[in-house]
C-alpha cells in the first residue's frame, strides 16, 4: 500500500473510533441519569419533611394541671440536667440505668407514666425486680416526675438538693 493511502486508512479508522467511542459515552451517560423528555409532566420536587416533633401529654396525673404540655429537653439541660431525651428516667434522683430498665419492662414509658403511679405501686414495681431493688426509695419519683413534665426545672432541682441532703 502506498503511504498516501495508508494515511488516508489511519484517518478514517481513528474517525470512525472516535465516533464510536462519543457514541459509548453518550450511551453511558443516557443510562445514569435519564432526562425527562416533557419537563412540565413531572411534578416540582417537595420540601423535606420537618422533624417530627414529641409531644408529652399530662393530663391525667396528680401533681400537675390538665394542660398539655411538651417536655423541654434545651430547658432541661440549662438547668443542669443530663438529659439524653425527653422521656430519660434517670433525671429522677434515685432512678439509674437498671432501675429504668426494669420501669420499661414493667410498662412505665416515660416522665408522664411516672407522674401516675403512686409510692406502693412503684414499691410492687421494685419487689418485681427483685432483691437488687430494695433499698430504692420511690417516695418523691411521681413529685419529681410531674415537676420535669411541667418544665418546672428549677424546682425539680431544689427538690432534688434538699432530697440529697436527707
Amino acid at each position: 500500500m502506498d503511504p498516501i493511502g495508508e494515511r488516508v486508512l489511519w484517518f478514517v479508522l481513528g474517525l470512525l473510533a472516535g465516533w464510536g467511542s462519543i457514541g459509548l459515552v453518550a450511551a453511558l451517560r443516557r443510562r445514569r441519569a435519564p432526562q425527562p423528555s416533557r419537563p412540565e409532566l413531572h411534578a416540582p420536587p417537595q420540601p423535606a419533611p420537618a422533624a417530627p416533633v414529641e409531644e408529652h401529654w399530662v393530663d391525667d396525673y396528680p401533681h400537675a394541671p390538665g394542660v398539655a404540655r411538651l417536655i423541654d429537653v434545651s430547658a432541661a439541660r440549662a438547668a443542669g440536667f443530663n438529659m439524653k431525651h425527653a422521656e430519660d428516667l434517670t433525671i429522677i434522683e434515685g432512678i439509674g440505668p437498671k432501675i429504668e430498665d426494669l420501669l420499661r419492662a414493667n410498662g412505665v414509658a416515660g416522665l408522664m407514666q411516672l407522674a401516675q403511679l403512686n409510692e406502693q405501686e412503684l414499691l410492687d414495681l421494685l419487689d418485681r425486680g427483685g432483691p437488687n431493688f430494695r433499698y430504692a426509695n420511690p417516695s418523691s419519683w411521681a413529685q419529681q416526675a410531674a415537676l420535669a413534665v411541667q418544665n418546672r426545672w428549677g424546682e425539680l432541682k431544689q427538690l432534688q438538693r434538699e432530697l440529697l441532703q436527707q
